[in-house]
């Protein structure tokens, strides 16, 4: 019994299985050889041995899958758990581990992912899904995002980790890059510092939120800004390039500051065209 306990639930699954398969197989050779002469009964015999043969794969099956279905359940658990214990641990090698558990989450189909207050530092992710992920209090520092799906998620209260001073603002390396991106309806709104956030390469930005934030060394490059809101919003030495101001939501409040450059960009309000 001590042997059989430790066995995987596999190797139970199979012994098991070999074991019923054993004993309908010698149920009926039994009752053939008992009554070899009677036709009816030996083909009634036939049919109730392979219906339960069918029947018993069929429950294999159901089992199986059901199995399965737990068992990634209990990953996604597990992965989560680990994901809480990364929490506030601002170094590199945290980071390396909670990008690990984001793969293995995706490939359990899990992309709901709350990772709040966590850190990225040298991060690349390629065609990665984050819709409806939470970033919101994180710490980036020099991430990037290329051609990845992160609609309806929040970025509020993020912060570009260990930029020291306002010598590292003109640094691009510590930049939070999103290129050719799917960002519609993320949410940036609130955030007091929002250092260089580069967005480019055709971002999609449309329906997205910046209401109550101040963006520093900031570039939107040949994104579509379609009914992007930027009300009260506040900008500090930011690039806009490409960009049609006709079809963003500015509201009255919104600031720049007169080292904002506008490059190639249409209808730019009466307010922003002294500061070109």
């Amino acid at each position: 019994m001590k042997v059989f306990n430790e066995l995987s639930m596999e190797s139970k699954r199979i012994y098991f299985f070999a074991f019923v398969l054993f004993i309908v197989v010698l149920v009926q050779f039994t009752f053939v050889r008992e009554y070899i002469n009677n036709n009816d009964f030996q083909q009634g015999i036939m049919t109730e041995a392979f219906g339960f043969i069918a029947d018993i794969i069929l429950f294999g099956i159901a089992i199986t899958l059901y199995e399965n279905f737990w068992k990634s359940k209990e990953q996604i658990n597990r992965y989560l758990e680990e994901l809480e214990d990364y929490r506030g641990w601002n170094e590199k090698e945290a980071s390396y581990r909670v990008f690990g558990l984001i793969k293995r989450l995706h490939k359990l189909n899990k992309y709901d992912i709350n990772l709040s207050t966590c850190y990225f530092e040298n991060i690349v992710f390629y065609e990665d899904k984050f819709m409806g992920f939470n970033f919101s209090k994180m710490y980036f520092n020099k991430t990037v995002f290329n051609s990845c799906d992160i609609s309806s998620s929040k970025f509020n209260e993020i912060s570009c980790y260990k930029i020291l001073d306002y010598r590292s603002f003109s640094n691009a390396s510590f930049a939070i890059k999103f290129s050719h991106c799917n960002l519609y309806l993320s949410d940036f709104s609130n955030n007091k510092n929002l250092f260089l956030l580069i967005f480019n390469n055709e971002s999609n930005l449309k329906g997205s939120n910046f209401n109550n934030s101040v963006l520093k060394y900031s570039t939107f490059d040949s994104v579509n800004l379609t009914n992007a809101s930027f009300e009260n919003a506040e900008f500090i030495n930011c690039i806009f390039k490409d960009i049609d101001f006709e079809i963003i939501r500015f509201g009255e409040k919104v600031k720049f500051n007169d080292k904002c450059k506008f490059e190639n960009c249409k209808n730019i309000p009466n307010g922003f065209r002294d500061l070109n």
